[in-house]
């Protein structure tokens, strides 16, 4: 039995639909995933050999970190799951876990045969009683350091678990509840021709019992012959030569309407190089473009030269700039909505790369997929890079699932980054935010010195922000805005989020300038602090003084396209010259300032862009700037609003404003940051 892409195998025989969770980026569970996989069944139920030789397909579901559905046959046996409290591994077993391992034999752990009085009635979400359990098989309990709780039960109390999860006690029962079971521990149930799972809780008594999660009286048997990867790829070769047609047929489509020069955007991950086979295809000989962050991981340096090599390609390795560790003491470290890192160790040095060997512009091949995340949600085939003028981008597997992207590779002849098989999902910086926790923990058995450099960094951090070290060890740090799981968390463990400084700032400015990534003479990237005494929406009304805004609700984001008067200055009237590009701004909630501009232009709107959002976020509603304004565009309740249609953006509210005094003051004591 092996996975198909399609309704038909290549043999004709037709396949089963088999129901899994969105976003479905289904994948072939790694080397090192297989043995993690193999170590929890072993610790959980003493039996592991069913594993063997199988093809084991992973399916990532929404969770607060690593969450994965576990296929084996087509059949959900599992789900495997990251604790952040633990820093562990866990499995939640499902109904075809639980008929599987209920007919097997070697099981000696966490299997309880019940009394088929159970039967009666609605089965689903009964406790069972004491008396109703005929027998256990256990072994010894899990140690002090594994993890008590499930994703879905983060509320049950701590201190009794703790004090359940006595390490080598034995159980004795014959009959009646096992001593050994701690809240939250999975079991096997049989009950008469049934198999089940269930789930210890805790009664409102105090008093721990069995919940029932689910039953089957279906069978769950292994075929006995066991499918290799050359088995799936040959059952699915008609669908991978569909989907390779119209992706080739894209490319061809695009690439003979246009004289401009084509390149691969090689990562060293899976979808790059899909993409780079792809394109090989079309164009034999493209250039490849390898940006090397000096935040990469060994491994993926020496694999994109070997296999540059190997396809006899041009390789252009673009060196990221910067000290990312002391930009870092400023900045701190980068978060999934603050990544400042990827301006000067990527798109800055990428922008210069191009307009310097592409004058012209060119066309670059990209392995971007709508599954890796919400922002690819929506991938065209063709795009413009924004921040990167001159550059066209084609994504030929935008719309290819992960199973694809790598049976694709396969069979084609070609080897995987080897960082796969270590069960890695993602290739890129190596302490990058939008890795998951889990990843991060493999971290340290992999790489332990760079694991050490970078956590020795965010404790020191954290210590002189009067963080929790939690807030480093669990990794609160990879957000500035927490969702509402992390929030939670921290709620249920009393760690305080705020970010502070050992000198109780409560307003500051970061500042770093540089050469643009857009190909302008200059940019700037800020990170102001200040009190959030009104919500973004409200500073983003308020921008409109300084251009025209665009709000992004979703994202947290104002973008502002700077208005200069006839004179040269900013807010000296609205400019009716809307075609030269005058520099943006891009203002996210979290505080981070990014503007692309001129050099003098620049200064100006950061000067603006901070004294705008002080004014909107420390306003002491003295009312003076409603007074000023003689076309009655801002008017202050809470805090200032601003009519657009009225304001003129005479900058004549700012005078006088005590606030706009203050912001030129922070901004003399981040110049020379």
């Amino acid at each position: 039995m092996v996975p198909l892409l399609s309704e038909r195998c290549a043999c004709g025989s037709p396949g089963t639909r088999i129901s899994i969770s969105p976003p479905a980026d289904i994948r072939i569970c790694s080397k090192a995933g297989r043995e993690l996989l193999k170590e929890l069944f072993l610790r959980d139920y003493g039996f592991a050999d069913f594993l063997e030789g199988r093809i084991i397909l992973l399916n990532k579901i929404a969770g607060i970190d690593r969450r994965d559905q576990v296929f084996i046959e087509g059949r959900h046996i599992a789900t495997l799951w990251f604790d952040i409290t633990t820093g562990s591994h866990r499995l939640d077993l499902e109904i075809g876990g639980a008929a599987l391992l209920a007919q097997a034999q070697g099981v000696d752990k966490n299997v309880l045969t019940c009394n088929e009085k159970l039967l009666k009635g609605h089965i689903k979400g009964k406790w069972i009683p004491k008396e109703s359990i005929q027998k256990d098989i256990q072994s010894d309990i899990h140690s002090d350091n594994q993890s008590n709780t499930q994703s879905d039960t983060q509320n049950d109390n701590q201190t009794d678990n703790q004090r359940d999860n006595q390490s080598g006690i034995q159980s004795q029962n014959v009959g009646g509840l096992p001593e050994s079971l701690c809240v939250g521990d999975n079991v096997i149930l049989r009950i008469g021709k049934f198999s089940g799972v269930g789930v210890v809780r805790r009664r409102q008594d105090g008093s721990k019992s069995i919940r029932i999660l689910d039953v089957t009286q279906k069978e769950f048997r292994l075929s006995d012959r066991r499918a290799s990867l050359e088995d799936v790829i040959r059952a699915n070769e008609p669908h991978l030569k569909r989907m390779e047609k119209t992706a080739l047929g894209e490319l061809r489509d695009f690439l003979s309407r246009t004289r401009l020069p084509v390149n691969v955007s090689f990562s060293g991950g899976k979808d790059s190089l899909a993409a780079l086979c792809l394109c090989l295809k079309v164009r034999p000989r493209p250039d490849v473009l390898f940006i090397d962050t000096g935040l990469e991981f060994p491994e993926t340096v020496k694999y994109v030269r070997r296999l540059s090599d190997l396809k006899k390609l041009k390789l252009h390795v673009i060196e990221g700039q910067g000290d990312f560790f002391q930009e870092a003491k400023s900045f701190g470290p980068p978060s999934k909505d603050f990544r400042w890192c990827c301006k000067t160790h990527k798109l800055g040095p990428l922008a210069s790369f191009i307009k310097e060997h592409y004058p012209k512009g060119c066309v670059t091949v990209e392995g971007r997929r709508i599954y890796e995340s919400f922002n690819r949600s929506r991938i065209n085939f063709i795009e413009r890079n924004p921040y990167v003028p001159g550059q066209t981008t084609l994504c030929p597997i935008r719309n290819w699932n992960a199973l694809e992207v790598m049976l694709y590779i396969y069979w084609n002849g070609l080897e995987p980054n080897p960082l796969y098989d270590e069960d890695f999902e993602r290739i890129g910086c190596w302490l990058c935010p939008a890795s998951l926790q889990s990843e991060f923990v493999s971290l340290e058995k992999t790489h332990p010195q760079m694991y050490g450099q970078w956590t020795a960094f965010l404790r020191d951090w954290a210590d002189k922000k009067n963080l929790d070290p939690r807030y480093a060890d669990w990794g609160f740090w990879r957000w500035r805005k927490h969702p509402p799981k992390m929030l939670e968390i921290a709620k249920a463990h009393d760690i305080d989020l705020l970010i502070t400084s050992g000198e109780k700032k409560e307003v500051g400015l970061d500042v770093v300038r540089g050469k643009s990534p857009c190909g302008l003479e200059y940019s700037i990237e800020a990170n102001l602090t200040v009190p959030q005494n009104h919500p973004f929406p409200a500073v983003a009304n308020a921008l409109a003084m300084i251009g025209d805004v665009k709000y992004s609700e979703d994202l947290g984001t104002a973008v502002v396209k700077a208005d200069w008067g006839k004179d040269g200055d900013m807010g000296k009237g609205k400019d009716k010259d809307k075609d030269k590009d005058k520099g943006r701004c891009t203002v996210f909630a979290s505080g981070h300032i990014m503007i692309i501009a001129q050099k003098k232009e620049a200064e100006e709107l950061l000067k603006k862009v901070v004294e705008t959002v002080l004014r909107v976020q420390t306003c002491t509603r003295c009312g003076i700037c409603e007074k000023r304004c003689k076309r009655g565009a801002i008017k202050v309740r809470d805090t200032i609003t601003i009519d657009e249609k009225r304001c003129n953006r005479c900058g004549r509210c700012a005078v006088g404003c005590i606030v706009a005094e203050r912001a030129a003051k922070i901004l003399r004591r981040g110049a020379s940051a």
